[in-house]
């Protein structure tokens, strides 16, 4: 067959003869940009639909955020009436209706994924542009009682321990006797479900605004009995009972650490970021130095520790002793206990205050000569170190 194809024969219709004019260098032919394979063409099909697939989840991802979570503080109060017999697709409408939440749909949805069942009828204090959990945490704590307006309202900031809870209650409820309070804050007739043996209600009881009737303002034990269950609530809510899964410590030393969170973060970004940092020492073995377990320690919640505090032998000094304190230190808010169950991603092992880039920022570094730049930037600016 090669001698015929060295003929003058007809080549098959499969070869392409080639056909060079006067003054073509057939050498030029090799630069002729070749046809993109079937296989490449498939792969940039593909990493385009992934760049839109990634830029439309990353829309999507943001606009539910702003649904669950709508930017800016929270707006006016407002009293919502839920009537008798209304559904969960009622109230999500109600609640859209009245500007309490951003979407009924989203806040149905983040209803029915939390399994929170039906809620009572009546007349709730609400707030404009309100996150989900909040109006939830607002429905599951029960309408108030009689006139919303008249009802007796009570509030307990973040942050708070059990003896300033005590103060506060005593405080804006007159009608409160303290021996009775102290009574039922001492051995109260219920517990926690997170709560272990042998320990107090420090950090246990939820901190929010509570309407109370004129009967419970005068009940010292009805009252912490719905704190409590306030608490367990909100934490069930947000999944206290992942503890050992995901962060790797029980459901009530995530609290302890959620309340060592609330006693440092000044913003909300630095958070998780101090969950971190704690995880990290706690699994390095390194003492966790923080000041605001040291002042529960020596009771000195504003002033000026001094090196004979910070050598005090305390449980609740984490100064001299390594792991967490044997309990909370104070009442963590809901933000506290989501960052305990997600801290951030990093290596982090000291903090520092330095209000940068906003007031009440820490800065967060991995070594010793960073954080010691960070607490010369916070002596400088007389921020507390």
């Amino acid at each position: 067959m090669a001698d015929d194809a060295g003929s003058g024969s007809q080549p098959p219709a499969f070869q392409q003869p080639v056909v060079v004019t006067e003054g073509d260098d057939p050498q030029d032919w090799g630069w002729l940009p070749r046809r993109t394979s079937t296989f490449t063409r498939v792969l940039i099909i593909l990493a385009s639909l992934g760049v839109v697939l990634l830029i439309a989840s990353l829309w999507l991802k943001s606009w539910i955020d702003d649904r669950l979570d709508p930017p800016g503080d929270e707006g006016a109060e407002l009293v919502v009436n839920i009537p008798q017999g209304a559904s969960t697709n009622d109230i999500a409408r109600i609640l859209q209706d009245e500007g309490v939440v951003a979407n009924s749909t989203v806040f149905r949805y983040y209803l029915r994924y939390k399994d929170s069942g039906e809620f009572q009828a009546g007349n709730y204090v609400l707030n404009e542009n309100m996150s989900v959990w909040r109006a939830k945490d607002v429905l599951l704590a029960g309408p108030a009682p009689g006139p919303a307006l008249d009802a007796i309202r009570v509030v307990l900031p973040e942050g708070l321990t059990l003896v300033q809870i005590r103060a506060q209650l005593l405080e804006q409820l007159p009608t409160f006797n303290d021996d009775d309070l102290a009574r039922a804050l001492a051995f109260p007739p219920l517990r926690s479900d997170f709560q272990p043996a042998n320990s107090t209600l420090e950090g246990m009881l939820f901190p929010d605004t509570y309407l109370l009737d004129s009967a419970t303002a005068e009940d010292e034990a009805a009252l912490v009995i719905r704190l409590i269950n306030q608490f367990d609530a909100v934490a069930s809510d947000v999944g206290l009972e992942t503890a050992p899964d995901t962060v790797g410590v029980t459901p009530y030393e995530a609290v302890i650490v959620a309340s060592l969170i609330e006693k440092e973060a000044l913003i909300a970004e630095d958070r998780a970021k101090i969950a971190r940092v704690i995880y990290n020492r706690l699994g390095n073995g390194w003492p966790l130095q923080i000041d605001a377990a040291v002042r529960y320690a020596v009771s000195k919640p504003t002033e000026p520790l001094t090196l004979a505090d910070l050598a005090v032998d305390n449980p609740y000094n984490v100064y001299n002793r390594t792991g967490l304190p044997p309990g909370p230190i104070a009442a963590p808010g809901r933000e506290s206990l989501v960052a305990a169950l997600n801290p951030a991603d990093g290596f982090w092992m000291f903090y520092a205050r330095t209000d940068d880039p906003v007031t009440g920022a820490h800065t967060f570094s991995n070594t010793g000569e960073e954080h010691e730049a960070a607490v010369a930037i916070c002596r400088e600016r007389n921020l507390g170190c």
